[in-house]
């Protein structure tokens, strides 16, 4: 039901709400969540919080951001080749000020163009597909 044309202000919402914690959601909604990447190992996130909390930290904001990347990469927004590629990422946080300030950039990109792309209705499709899963079941 969230993924409908017209519930992309309640996306809005929970974008300002959760600090960009709604992508982990958009991405279950999108189905994806990989059970084989670094972030779905416990041992990852335990060695993270035992390391202190700044690794955590990082490693929690790079969980978000590549969910987000994900999700902008399913409801096809424009720039996959630059946003998918991990090495534009790293080159953005290695270059200083420039750098940084093309990160942040890219970031609000891809939150304002996937809130686009989800009031254009890219998001319907994969309604579609799961109420066809429903329905086999």
């Amino acid at each position: 039901m969230l993924l409908k044309k017209q519930n992309w202000w309640v996306w809005l919402i929970l974008w300002i709400v959760s600090g960009g914690g709604h992508a982990v959601f958009l991405s279950i909604l999108l189905d994806n969540y990989d059970e084989e990447a670094w972030y779905a190992q416990k041992k990852n996130w335990i060695l993270g919080l035992v390391c202190l909390l700044i690794p955590f930290g990082i490693m929690l904001f790079v969980f978000l951001i590549d969910m987000l990347i994900q999700a902008a990469a399913k409801l096809e927004v424009p720039g996959k080749e630059w946003y998918l590629s991990p090495f534009v990422w790293i080159a953005c946080l290695i270059v200083p000020i420039f750098g940084w300030i093309a990160f942040v950039i890219a970031f609000l990109y891809l939150e304002i163009a996937t809130l686009v792309a989800l009031a254009h209705g890219k998001g319907e499709k994969y309604l579609e597909n799961k109420e066809k899963d429903i329905e086999n079941i």
